[in-house]
């Protein structure tokens, strides 16, 4: 990859960028069809009313630092501890690789091939037609079989040009007509207590909380502190490591990083001589140490929920001093 041109326009241009219309808007639909979505199902799966579900944004969706390259991620919480016992439950070896072949096979087409075009009346009476063949059993029913119920009941409420994706507890809906070309949602189908998003980790066997609260507190505080100008360097970051990288960073590990930046390095009017303060800030900083404001009992690299985004970091890192 080439080495990044660093220039004051660039800079400006990346910290002045506005897309609010089209957040809002897009954040409008998936909360209706997400929300129409649910209200079907609730008549037959006992698990799910309108008052234990939360539709969490995330990424950067919450600080506002959303850029060209962003996607919209959700967290999809249920609260229901049921829900939650059956989706951990022990289940033996051969049962767990028996569910998992089967699981595949019923969903090779999603993962091997778009689904066709069907019209609309065909693809209505499909769609009704399985949502009357939920098989719900509250003592088997788990997070897998609510993600599978909510993308064929999604289906009803998007384009016949909208593609909705499964994996696991995962949902990828790709639909230009809906949401505008190069658009991506994702929403992760997730366990809720009220205040934490539990995400649960099949390999490892436990949940791992993810503190959407502390995380917001920790940026009100920072904005409060600083003013837009944090914002303004979160969205330079984010576009330097997208550029660099190819992929987004996980926003809680940038997020904590720029927060344990001290404050005096945010004012300034000239955005590009904050980010040149705070680079050489970092650049002679080390970060083994930061915080996670998901979690400040845990450093960035015991945070599970802060992903593994140092070697990323590092290579944007070098080469914006590379250019500087």
């Amino acid at each position: 990859m080439q080495n990044l041109n660093v220039s004051k326009e660039m800079i400006s241009n990346i910290a002045e960028q506005e897309n609010k219309k089209f957040l809002n808007n897009t954040n409008k639909l998936v909360n209706y069809v997400v929300g129409s979505a649910l209200k079907d199902l609730s008549e037959k799966v006992s698990f799910l009313s309108l008052k234990n579900i939360v539709l969490q944004p995330v990424n950067e969706l919450i600080s506002g630092a959303f850029i060209d390259g962003s996607d919209f991620i959700y967290l999809l919480g249920i609260q229901n501890v049921q829900l939650e016992l059956n989706t951990s439950r022990k289940s033996s070896f051969w049962k767990r690789f028996k569910d998992r072949i089967k699981w595949a096979w019923e969903n090779r087409k999603t993962f091997i091939k778009k689904r066709k075009r069907r019209k609309k009346k065909e693809k209505e009476k499909n769609i009704n037609l399985k949502s009357e063949e939920i098989n719900f059993n509250p003592s088997k029913y788990t997070i897998y079989d609510l993600s599978e119920d909510l993308q064929n009941t999604v289906a009803k409420y998007l384009s016949e040009t909208s593609l909705i994706y499964l994996n696991r507890n995962l949902l990828q809906i790709v639909g230009k007509d809906d949401f505008g070309s190069n658009t991506k949602i994702y929403i992760y189908v997730v366990s809720y207590d009220g205040t934490l998003f539990k995400y649960y980790n099949e390999k490892k066997k436990v949940y791992v909380n993810i503190n959407i609260d502390e995380r917001v507190k920790h940026l009100e505080e920072k904005i409060k502190a600083v003013g837009d100008n944090f914002v303004k360097i979160l969205k330079i970051f984010n576009a330097m490591y997208y550029n660099t990288n190819g992929n987004m960073c996980n926003q809680i590990f940038m997020e904590s990083i720029l927060c344990s930046c001290p404050e005096d390095l945010y004012f300034g009017d000239d955005i590009y001589k904050v980010f040149v303060k705070i680079i050489n800030y970092l650049s002679i900083r080390p970060i083994k140490d930061v915080k996670s404001i998901n979690d400040t009992n845990l450093t960035i690299f015991k945070d599970e929920v802060c992903g593994n985004n140092i070697l990323g970091f590092n290579k944007m890192m070098n080469k914006i001093l590379y250019n500087k």
